[in-house]
């Protein structure tokens, strides 16, 4: 069994290549494309996600938890999964050209949206892989999958819009690599833990369904409240705004890795302790969500000092109507730190029909303010209904949380943040007319500092943490 901090490193590794890759390609991509067919660009991923749920519909986290749970049972959970994926890839054609007849793109947008619907498909299979690596805590074949990935896509993206092959080049430059860990990911799946098989069974298919399902609406629901922003900024507004939207969106989602790798490292160990060792359940969450509130915190005014050179450096000047979105944007992934990382308890304890009604109301929420904030601040409107849609939904999803299903096993952590981020504050108002990378270094440096202290971080605590990860090291070298 796997310990979480060596999960977490190997996730951890994955998803930091995954940045390292995109800062290379999203600035070439966004001075190559420009904001327009930049934000075809934006558009199509978008409608990706889409596509990869209704191929899905929760079954890869179903497969993980349960599995997690049963691995006598991982053969035939795999062989009726990959059979259910393949029945529903129909069902994912006829959704995107519904969406397509709905929409009135442009024809290259177009052409982007198939495109990048066979690159879901793919990735809807490697991921069904990669859900029994998590199952069986061994993440490092995703990282070993996803960086693969990510490196392919990186040269073949490049090298396509260097070349002049434009949208269609770089989306084209995605299914390759897809297929790529798609084929990477098979050779540790069927050589350690399942055999290459393929069923079909409706008797099979209903229970699956029924335990999958409410993953699927939960993610599905998750999903369209935080990107209906910009699938109806594209109906109200022009590419060039999508672009602005994307170019701000892309680099927040890089934020999003941090809460993203710690809830898939530590989702196996909280499903077993559900139900069952409460008191380790709680023990495991409060030490999550205490290190995320800790490295949310610094992040707003981080975002807010840097938005303009950020921007520039990545996109170009051209890009510059972005930072206001960013700006936003950046406080939106502070509160996105504890809301993904409070989400993943939900599941993981077989509560999440309970966050299905947050995640509704959220996404009533959401479009009601985008569309009353769109028409009269484009882009900007966007990022300020992403702030309040998220600030509500992590409001009630704390509430819900901490009076049904999980509790903190201490609180001090609460108020030393608050006593950090103030000076921190301060520092940062101080030293405002200086150099801004080095405000921001002196700032941080300040906030952690003070933890350490008022005691909220000991170096006992990390050393405990580098203990962890040396013996399980050394256990593995046995």
């Amino acid at each position: 069994m796997r310990s979480i901090g060596w999960n977490t490193f190997f996730v951890s590794i994955g998803q930091g290549l995954r940045i390292l890759m995109a800062m290379l390609l999203l600035p070439v991509a966004s001075r190559v494309l420009g904001a327009a067919s930049f934000g075809s660009y934006g558009l199509a991923t978008t409608v990706m996600f889409f596509v990869m749920l209704v191929d899905d519909l929760g079954l890869n986290m179903w497969v993980t938890r349960e599995i997690a749970r049963h691995k006598e049972r991982a053969q035939r959970y795999f062989a009726y999964s990959a059979g259910l994926k393949l029945a529903l890839i129909p069902v994912s054609v006829v959704f995107v050209a519904v969406y397509m007849h709905l929409a009135a793109y442009d024809a290259a947008t177009v052409e982007a949206i198939w495109i990048f619907t066979i690159y879901a498909v793919l990735c809807s299979f490697r991921d069904l892989a990669i859900a029994l690596f998590r199952a069986f805590e061994e993440m490092e074949w995703e990282s070993i999958v996803l960086s693969v990935e990510k490196i392919v896509t990186t040269l073949l993206g490049i090298l396509a819009l260097v070349m002049g092959g434009g949208l269609r080049g770089l989306s084209w430059a995605f299914v390759a690599a897809a297929a790529v860990s798609l084929l990477v990911s098979l050779w540790p799946l069927f050589k350690k833990y399942v055999k290459p098989q393929v069923a079909f069974s409706l008797h099979e298919f209903i229970p699956m369904l029924r335990g999958a399902i409410v993953f699927g609406i939960s993610i599905f629901l998750t999903t369209i409240y935080s990107r209906i922003d910009m699938l109806m900024l594209s109906m109200f507004k022009g590419a060039e705004y999508w672009g602005w939207y994307s170019a701000a969106h892309r680099l927040i989602d890089f934020t999003n890795m941090v809460p993203t790798v710690l809830m898939i490292a530590t989702f196996p160990a909280l499903s077993r302790s559900a139900g069952v060792f409460a008191d380790e359940l709680n023990r495991i969450f409060t030490r999550g969500f205490k290190w995320l509130l800790f490295l949310a915190v610094p992040m707003i005014p981080g975002v807010l000092l840097l938005s303009r050179p950020i921007i520039v450096l990545f996109y170009g000047q051209a890009f510059a109507p972005a930072v206001p979105a960013l700006q936003i944007l950046g406080c939106t992934a502070a509160v996105l730190f504890l809301n993904i990382y409070t989400a993943g308890v939900f599941g993981a304890t077989n509560n999440q029909g309970k966050l299905v009604f947050i995640q509704i109301g959220g996404l009533v929420l959401s479009a009601t303010l985008n569309y009353l904030l769109i028409p009269r601040w484009a882009h900007v409107g966007s990022s300020m209904a992403s702030l309040i849609t998220e600030s509500v939904v992590l409001t009630v999803t704390l509430f819900v949380a901490f009076h049904r299903v999980v509790r903190l096993t201490e609180i001090r952590f609460l108020r030393d943040a608050v006593i950090a981020a103030a000076l921190m504050s301060l520092v940062v108002y101080l030293l405002r007319d200086g150099q801004v990378w080095a405000v921001a270094g002196v700032a941080v440096a300040v906030y952690f500092g003070m933890l350490f202290i008022l005691g909220a971080i000991s170096c006992q605590e990390i050393a405990q943490m580098k203990n962890r990860l040396r013996n399980r090291n050394e256990n593995r070298l046995l």
